[in-house]
Order: C-alpha cells, then sequence, then structure tokens
C-alpha cells in the first residue's frame, strides 16, 4: 500500500474524531466557541489533507 494513503488514513481517524468531539459530547458547551472552532478547523484540514494524499499519484508510479 502506498505510504501517502496510509497517512490520509490516520488523517481521516482524526478527521472524524475531531467530528464526533464537536459533535457528541455534552461537555463542549463548557468550552468557549474558539476551542470548539479550533477542533472543527483540525477537523476539516486533516479530511482536506486526506484527499490531497488519498488522490496524490506516486512519483514513481508509471501512467
Amino acid at each position: 500500500m502506498n505510504p501517502h494513503r496510509l497517512v490520509a488514513v490516520v488523517l481521516f481517524l482524526i478527521a472524524f474524531l475531531a467530528l464526533a468531539v464537536s459533535q457528541a459530547f455534552p461537555f463542549l458547551d463548557d468550552m468557549p466557541g474558539v476551542v470548539e472552532s479550533a477542533i472543527v478547523l483540525v477537523g476539516v484540514a486533516c479530511t482536506l489533507a486526506g484527499v490531497y494524499l488519498w488522490f496524490r499519484k506516486a512519483s514513481d508510479t508509471e501512467v
């Protein structure tokens, strides 16, 4: 398996956990809005980076 795809899978897991934390846990009511926004932004960044790595062509493969 391509190492870029392994990193992408890890990033997708982090993004999924960020989504779960931002929506599922009731303790977020006590957190400031900045922290909640930061969690969501980390999830979005991980998702975008994971998609980029997943669809990135490996430099050593021939078309």
